[in-house]
C-alpha cells in the first residue's frame, strides 16, 4: 500500500514535470520499525484516534508487528476497554524496562489489525519534572514556565513513551535499523 501510494504521487509530479521528484524514488528507504505515540492510544478521547486506529489495520499489514503503538496507561489498575494485555508478548524486554524503572504494559489494541501497543505509567516522572524541564531549557529553550492546563501531564507522558522507544530500540534494534518515531499532536513533542 505504502509503495503503490508514493509511486501514484511521484508518477503524478512526472506527468507534472517534476521529474527530480521521480528521480527521488530510488532514494526512499522503507523504515524497518514505526513507533508510534499519542494520548489516544487505546484511550479514545478524540479525533486522533479515529485517525490512528483506521491506518493501523494498514500499516500492520504492511509491516507485521514492525509498526508499534505508545499509549499513556491511564486505566492503571483498571483494565481498559481497547487494550489486551499479553504478558508473554515482549516479555524478555518487559523483564528489562522493570529493571530500568519503566512500568508498561504490551499488548494489543484492540482495533482491526490488532497492532502491538505499549501503554507506560508516566506519573512517577512527575518527581523528576523540574530536572526535565531544566534539561529543556539548557538544551533547547523550550519554556515550561509559562505552561499551564495539561501540559504537565502530557510532557510526562511523551517523556516516558520516548523512554519506551529508547529501550526497545537498545533491547532489539541496532543501528543498522531504520526506525522512524511519530508522536501525534503537541502532546508528544517532548518524546
Amino acid at each position: 500500500f505504502i509503495s503503490n501510494f508514493i509511486g501514484n504521487i511521484l508518477f503524478f509530479f512526472y506527468l507534472c514535470g517534476v521529474k527530480d521528484i521521480v528521480d527521488m524514488k530510488k532514494d526512499l528507504i522503507k523504515p524497518d520499525y514505526i513507533f508510534e505515540s499519542s494520548w489516544e492510544v487505546c484511550n479514545k478521547v478524540g479525533g486522533i484516534y479515529t485517525v490512528l486506529s483506521t491506518r493501523a489495520n494498514t500499516l500492520q499489514n504492511e509491516m507485521k508487528d514492525h509498526i508499534i503503538f505508545i499509549g499513556p496507561d491511564v486505566w492503571r489498575e483498571r483494565n481498559s476497554p481497547y487494550f489486551i494485555e499479553d504478558k508473554k508478548l515482549k516479555s524478555d524486554w518487559i523483564k528489562q524496562t522493570a529493571k530500568e524503572g519503566l512500568k508498561v504494559k504490551v499488548g494489543r489494541w484492540d482495533i482491526p489489525g490488532s497492532p502491538i501497543a505499549i501503554l507506560v505509567d508516566f506519573l512517577p516522572y512527575f518527581e523528576k519534572k523540574n530536572e526535565i524541564y531544566g534539561w529543556l531549557w539548557e538544551n533547547y529553550q523550550v519554556d515550561s514556565l509559562h505552561a499551564y492546563g495539561d501540559y504537565d501531564e502530557a510532557s510526562m507522558f511523551s517523556y516516558a513513551a520516548g523512554l519506551v522507544v529508547e529501550s526497545y530500540y537498545n533491547f532489539y534494534l541496532s543501528n543498522k535499523d531504520n526506525v522512524i518515531y511519530h508522536g501525534n499532536e503537541w502532546m508528544t513533542g517532548l518524546g
